[in-house]
């Protein structure tokens, strides 16, 4: 977010929990909101193009439907290396069409197959380190997993259990 500061004043590593409450992943504090003036251009952004990864295809139809009602583009991937298969083909579209580049990830932690959401987050990261993801799991949000997401880059977590799930989603979506 923009202007927020926690207690140890290195606020930039934070996740917004479901409640709305936002925590330091340095001093596990909670952030504070700044000024709370969100750029024009933040405002003016629409139809961002988004990885969405979860194994659980009800989870990705659920939140399909919620992104693409607001003119979001949607890339499905089931799995970590099909996700790491499509930031890639993204990457490389994006050089002749940049409409292709992926603006945001949606991740699940918890993924069978070779590599888990934490492997798949460092691989997407190495790939483009500037790139949002925002954590959507089932896993409870416990100090040590928020400082390992921080240390992934991964600025906000979402909980799969959460009331009005796909509205809070949307939310945290607008403030990357």
């Amino acid at each position: 977010m923009f202007g927020d500061t926690c207690q140890c004043g290195f606020g930039e590593e934070y996740f917004t929990l479901e409640n709305d409450e936002s925590i330091c992943t340095v001093c596990g504090g909670k952030v504070s909101e700044g000024s709370g003036v969100v750029p024009e251009e933040v405002h003016r952004q629409s139809g961002k193009r988004i990885l969405l990864v979860d194994d659980q295809p009800f989870f990705r139809k659920r939140i399909q439907e919620a992104l693409h009602e607001k003119g979001h583009t949607v890339l499905e991937a089931g799995e970590g290396l099909e996700a790491v298969r499509h930031l890639s083909g993204a990457l490389t579209g994006a050089v002749k069409d940049p409409a292709q580049k992926v603006s945001l990830v949606i991740l699940d932690l918890t993924m069978p197959g070779l590599i888990d959401g934490f492997q798949t987050l460092g691989v997407l990261k190495a790939m483009d380190e500037a790139l949002p993801v925002i954590i959507l799991t089932a896993s409870p949000p416990t100090q040590d997993l928020l400082r390992k997401l921080g240390r992934l880059k991964a600025k906000t977590y979402v909980n799969k259990a959460s009331r009005g799930l796909e509205a809070l989603l949307l939310k945290n979506l607008e403030r990357l």
